[in-house]
């Protein structure tokens, strides 16, 4: 059985209930045995490394989403760099830009970089949430060169081929999710049709964008076609792209 790497999921979503782990076996029926749990808001952040703590394969990339910027504040950073140092957070996010949420962009943009700084401290790669604002990320992305220096994905691309091969070209990977199996969409089956196949990672966005965590395989079964190459293929590519963006030391034996 091939091995998958779910870099975006969210165990802990109001929505489950408290019973996120519950899911955890029939994802790991179908090979999906390893899972980032990402944060949205400064209160869930206890509860995150809580639920995970005992939960075998299961990491961590708290932060503070741009939606809820408002609840910045320098007991929250305080927060976010101790966190950094527990043995289950590998990553900070999901954190960015979102132009389509109340918060102004600018109050966002101090909030976004302050993020970036712990990530930087911190030596950890970050999961960004873009939306409405591709231009003014990318600019604090190259400024700062994050790509180079600690590396993270884009989560739920789906912006078109050119700020795909730029955000490659900036040290980034691509976040691959159920957008890729919409029958309108465009310009991400472009991009994973031509990308380095070293920039793709798989997620499922569970539950905002995906019921069960068995979509992984549809969307990895899409990306094959579009790659002209087997399900083992994109298994064995996608797990240790992000196996080694996380700096899992551990590898996982495929095929088996």
């Amino acid at each position: 059985m091939s091995n998958w790497f779910d870099t975006h999921i969210h165990l802990d979503a109001p929505e489950l209930s408290g019973q996120g782990l519950k899911l955890l076996p029939g994802a790991q029926q179908c090979g999906i045995n390893r899972f980032i749990v990402p944060g949205v808001r400064v209160s869930g952040w206890a509860g995150m490394l809580a639920l995970v703590e005992n939960a075998k394969n299961v990491y961590l990339a708290p932060g503070l989403h741009p939606a809820y910027a408002d609840q910045w504040t320098d007991a929250a950073a305080s927060q976010l760099w101790e966190l950094t140092q527990q043995s289950k957070v590998v990553a900070i996010g999901e954190i960015g830009l979102d132009g389509t949420v109340a918060i102004p962009l600018s109050q966002q943009e101090i909030v976004f970089r302050a993020q970036l700084d712990i990530a930087l401290d911190a030596g950890l790669p970050v999961l960004l949430h873009v939306r409405e604002a591709t231009g003014a990320v990318l600019t604090i992305l190259r400024e700062l060169e994050i790509g180079q220096r600690i590396g993270g994905v884009w989560h739920g691309f789906s912006a078109s081929l050119s700020v795909a091969e730029e955000l490659v070209a900036l040290g980034f990977k691509i976040g691959v999710g159920s957008i890729l199996l919409r029958e309108n969409a465009r310009k991400l089956p472009d991009a994973v049709k031509v990308l380095p196949a070293s920039a793709l990672v798989l997620e499922t966005d569970l539950p905002d964008m995906a019921e069960k965590p068995d979509v992984l395989l549809k969307v990895a079964e899409k990306v094959a076609e579009l790659r002209d190459r087997t399900l083992e293929e994109v298994a064995q590519i996608t797990t240790e792209n992000a196996r080694q963006l996380f700096r899992f030391q551990d590898e996982f034996i495929y095929g088996k």
